[in-house]
């Protein structure tokens, strides 16, 4: 097989696939722009109504692209080797499965910085990972990859889970990572952070008697091929509820439409 001719066929089919997919994004955005959301006025006097407190919410933000990124396959021969680790590939490559001969210890399982320095110091490409979750019961920890240092949401083919036994020591991990992320070739007008809530106040999500915590910039698939995916920006509202609890909530930023993820683990406070 001639790799290079097949690697020219696939950057080519990929790029007319990419001005394909931002033209239709950009038609869409367009289509958005045109429903008048709700005045600052309006969604002020609201969440004042039902008693939903917020510090501030921006009424602009930077333009940001779309991102598109191909399934890393791990293959044994280019794998750096590691002599404490065993691998095993599975799922046609797309994910690894790495064992430790012998346990390796943390400073501290409930803390968000061991996780990640551990990523660094012992995982391919472990820089890429931060923490999302930590599950004591599971003995888990969750990290998501991230792109532009902000966090991939909830994508099965951009985590990173390790585990650890009863003294606190990792003992295996899995692992799946998106390669050659890239932005697309032009940026595009994000929705502000008092539009994202007011989507969430339209669609009866906030709850009264709330807090909403914090505004932050992601992104989530948008659309999803064998071997690549087009990443969208995506705000994460996180939210605390009357009775002390909390939720993420998670709004396209081009579209303004809510994102549901099929699952979506709670993430746990740190104590």
């Amino acid at each position: 097989m001639d790799w290079n001719k097949t690697k020219t066929i696939f950057i080519i089919v990929f790029s007319i696939l990419n001005v394909f997919l931002y033209t239709l994004y950009l038609n869409r955005h367009t289509e958005s722009k045109e429903i008048e959301p709700l005045s600052e006025a309006s969604v002020s006097d609201r969440l004042q109504a039902d008693n939903i407190q917020y510090e501030s919410l921006a009424s602009t933000v930077e333009p940001e692209s779309y991102v598109a990124g191909n399934v890393r396959i791990f293959k044994s021969e280019t794998m750096e080797p590691r002599e404490n680790q065993t691998f095993e590939i599975i799922e046609e490559g797309s994910k690894l499965l790495a064992t430790f001969k012998t346990p390796v210890a943390i400073p501290n399982v409930k803390d968000a910085s061991s996780f990640e320095d551990f990523a660094v110091k012992n995982i391919d490409n472990g820089s890429v990972y931060k923490l999302w979750k930590i599950d004591k019961e599971a003995r888990k920890a969750v990290l998501f990859q991230t792109v532009k240092n902000r966090f991939i949401y909830y994508n099965s083919g951009g985590t990173l889970t390790i585990y650890w036994n009863e003294e606190s020591e990792i003992i295996r991990y899995e692992q799946t990572q998106f390669a050659e992320l890239e932005d697309f070739p032009e940026t595009v007008d994000l929705l502000p952070e008092e539009d994202a809530v007011s989507a969430l106040y339209g669609q009866r999500i906030l709850q009264p008697n709330s807090t909403i915590l914090d505004l932050t910039l992601g992104f989530s698939t948008l659309v999803q091929f064998t071997e690549s995916q087009v990443f969208a920006p995506t705000w994460r509202v996180r939210v605390e509820l009357e009775d002390g609890s909390e939720e993420d909530y998670f709004v396209n930023a081009v579209e303004g439409k809510i994102i549901e993820f099929e699952s979506e683990p709670k993430e746990l406070e740190e104590e």
